[in-house]
């Protein structure tokens, strides 16, 4: 049911009229806060609007002697090295989302650290850098789409995939990413159709856990 299309990608405003025809102009308020959450993130993504990657691309936030950087008189930063980060792609309760990892020498770290000389932030604080894109409550809406479902919410959720695997390709261009790991919004939809015709819970994957 999630074939790859052969018709260039439709676009979000364009599910958004789909939508409207199929139920003759209402929309849902659930659909539209799914559709109002992957719009920001697309917005953050293409257009860089609040853009929650700021704080891990700010070079004045990087090791510049762990990375072998400098800084010249300009201002300008050059560095031989970006720091390391593991992707991580998840459906926790709110929705879906990935989460970068930073590291310390050979391992990934999760707590907040400062101004540690190994490390390649000066600063690492997981409530303002560990969490970069998010589409609330997806998980709910897949799952509501096998029992309620119509072509346009289909179509929300392959936009949904196409955004968050772009976003993740975009991301290992911008930094030295160790790894990426977890669960695509894809295999969750695909995960999620089994369990249910087989009658069986659809349970959230664990994709990681440092606490």
């Amino acid at each position: 049911m999630f074939e790859e299309q052969e018709k260039p990608e439709i676009r979000l405003r364009e599910i958004n009229r789909l939508k409207k025809k199929i139920n003759f102009g209402n929309i849902s308020n659930f659909y539209h806060s799914v559709s109002t959450s992957l719009g920001l993130a697309e917005g953050m993504y293409k257009y860089g609007f609040d853009n929650s990657l700021d704080s891990l691309l700010d070079k004045k936030n990087w090791n510049l002697q762990a990375l072998g950087g400098s800084e010249n008189k300009m201002g300008e930063i050059q560095c031989d090295k970006m720091p390391r980060l593991s992707i991580y792609k998840l459906f926790t309760n709110s929705g879906f989302e990935i989460h970068c990892i930073p590291w310390l020498k050979d391992r990934e770290f999760e707590h907040e650290m400062h101004n540690v000389p190994e490390m390649e932030f000066k600063v690492w604080n997981p409530n303002l850098m560990k969490v970069v894109f998010r589409i609330s409550q997806l998980h709910k809406f897949i799952l509501f789409y096998f029992e309620h479902g119509d072509e346009a919410d289909l179509e929300l959720i392959r936009y949904a995939h196409n955004i968050t695997e772009n976003f993740v390709d975009d991301l290992c261009t911008k930094l030295n990413v160790q790894k990426v790991h977890g669960v695509s919004v894809r295999g969750f939809f695909d995960y999620a159709e089994k369990k249910m015709k087989n009658g069986e819970p659809v349970y959230l994957p664990q994709v990681y856990k440092f606490e």
